[in-house]
């Protein structure tokens, strides 16, 4: 059964990291609810009406389901199910294994879940947390690469107060059972500020069992060049918080803290890890404008202030352009703005099809930003999941390939299917033809690919209707012109490819 989002968003503070905020805000430290009107009615989102079922030359079915955002990039048969929900303003979670996961709650509190009862459990023992000061609260938790082993847990959080300021800071704890013991702060991210925005937060591990921790400039933007500062950082340590000897700045000069690894970032959010590469993706907020996704490398600048595709709230340009030598430029970024919050990168064998690619978290935009990373550049992107209309959290790939989502209203869902089309087809022999067309060669010769012949219009098929068909088989299976060998359909066989072609000049001639 597919289940959606049932009540509005919540908010935080002076925008809460990106997005209108109307629900929720703070009035000289006292939390303040107001009546919020529901996203959507009756609980369930039923998909496009399907008043018309005619169906065009080349086309696939009208799509009459419940994810139309998923049906628009040629998933169809996915599902998606709220798996629990109860949760207050939740901001991460991390699987323990695969029946229970940590959680934390903004305002100040760690939960284990259990995903098949839906029971949670506070976690005692946490450490004095900050919150009631717009963006200051319990952010980030993150395992210990052998958390099976020692329960080492890690969270960012802020700490503080309005007489010392606040700051940003990583505890890490032992897990055991329900509570936490030796529990030690091992970072805080210098200086103290008034500010209570942009502490970022993001962790990370490697797979060399360092740390990453990505800190937010406090609203003070020249925090993020100051060398000798931890805001507005990407930090490198050990996991007993200690310095590692080879991060990029140590021993190299006095005036570089030697816990960075990168700077020059506004506010981080995301941090995630390819282990297939080794190439570590961050998500960062942008000003009004300008979020971005960064592949982070040691000793890179990535020119906060100096160089962003945002502009001021106030509409004035900031620092000195887009592009400056010395400086990285983003991977991607978004104009407008959709709030970045999580970034995750998907490999699995149940979305096939989005192997490698790039999922960004939106809160403004209530939606999942599907980038198609393509030889280390963004070839594509889509918006996905906007059906939720919700702010998203998390997301996290499971053990099994499905998806889970956290959402800012106090859901988890996870996205699944029981296996991929082309599986399916295998199994039942249905890779005929059309299949192949709607499946690899519609993405040309139905989509007004300039130079490509499209299936709706005859005329552009007249000098190849006058060749043999042994000659556009042979074109089709081994590349023609722009087109490439079997039009990129890597698993198809020979036959298939004539099965295409033969259905493709079947429709034409129509």
């Amino acid at each position: 059964m597919t289940v959606f989002a049932r009540t509005a968003a919540f908010g935080i503070g002076m925008c809460l990291l990106g997005g209108a905020m109307s629900y929720l805000y703070f009035n000289n430290g006292a939390t303040v609810q107001r009546e919020a009107a529901p996203v959507v009615t009756g609980g369930r989102y039923n998909g496009p009406p399907c008043l018309d079922k005619k169906q065009g030359t080349g086309q696939p079915e009208p799509y009459c389901g419940d994810l139309p955002s998923l049906a628009a990039v040629n998933v169809r048969e996915a599902k998606l199910e709220e798996v629990v929900d109860g949760f207050r303003f939740p901001w991460a979670f991390e699987f323990i294994n695969d029946r229970e996961l940590l959680l934390t709650e903004f305002f100040g509190q760690l939960k284990r879940v259990n995903i098949e009862t839906g029971r949670s459990v506070d976690i005692t023992g946490l450490p004095e947390i900050a919150t009631g000061k717009a963006q200051a609260g319990l952010l980030d938790v993150a395992l210990h690469p052998q958390f099976a082993e020692n329960g080492l847990i890690y969270f960012s959080h802020a700490i503080g107060d309005d007489e010392t300021g606040y700051a940003l800071a990583v505890t890490m704890a032992e897990l055991r059972d329900d509570q936490l013991e030796q529990v030690k702060r091992i970072f805080v991210a210098l200086p103290y500020g008034t500010s209570g925005s942009n502490f970022g937060g993001a962790l990370m591990f490697d797979e060399e069992g360092y740390l990453f921790i990505a800190t937010g400039d406090r609203s003070i933007r020249s925090n993020s060049q100051h060398p000798g500062l931890l805001t507005g950082k990407v930090i490198r340590l050990n996991a007993d918080g200690t310095v590692p000897a080879d991060n990029p700045f140590v021993g190299k000069t006095d005036a570089v803290d030697p816990a960075i690894y990168a700077l020059g970032v506004r506010n981080p959010q995301g941090l995630v890890l390819d282990k297939s590469t080794g190439t570590i993706y961050e998500t960062e907020h942008g000003p009004m404008g300008g979020d971005e996704v960064n592949v982070i490398t040691a000793g890179k600048n990535y020119g906060w202030p100096i160089i962003t595709y945002g502009a001021n709230y106030t509409y004035k340009s900031i620092g000195e352009g887009t592009k400056k030598e010395g400086f990285e430029q983003p991977l991607y970024y978004y104009l407008p703005s959709i709030a970045v919050s999580p970034i995750e990168i998907y490999h699995g064998d149940m979305f096939p099809e989005w192997e490698g690619d790039l999922l960004v978290g939106a809160l403004k935009g209530a939606a999942i930003s599907k980038l198609d990373l393509v030889d280390g550049r963004i070839e594509s992107e889509y918006k996905i999941l906007d059906e939720l209309n919700a702010r998203i959290r998390d997301i996290k790939v499971a053990s099994d390939s499905s998806i889970w989502i956290l959402l800012e209203t106090g859901s988890i869902y996870r996205l699944s299917r029981e296996s991929s089309p082309i599986e399916a087809a295998r199994e039942v022999g249905k890779r005929d033809g059309e299949y192949i067309y709607l499946t690899v060669c519609s993405s040309c010769h139905s989509q007004n690919a300039p130079g490509v012949p499209q299936i709706s219009n005859p005329a552009d098929w007249t000098a190849r209707l006058q060749k043999e068909r042994k000659e556009l088989y042979r074109n089709s299976i081994n590349g023609f012109n722009a087109m490439p060998e079997k039009g990129l359909c890597e698993d198809c066989t020979d036959k298939e490819v004539t099965r295409a072609v033969n259905f493709m000049l079947s429709r034409v001639k129509k």
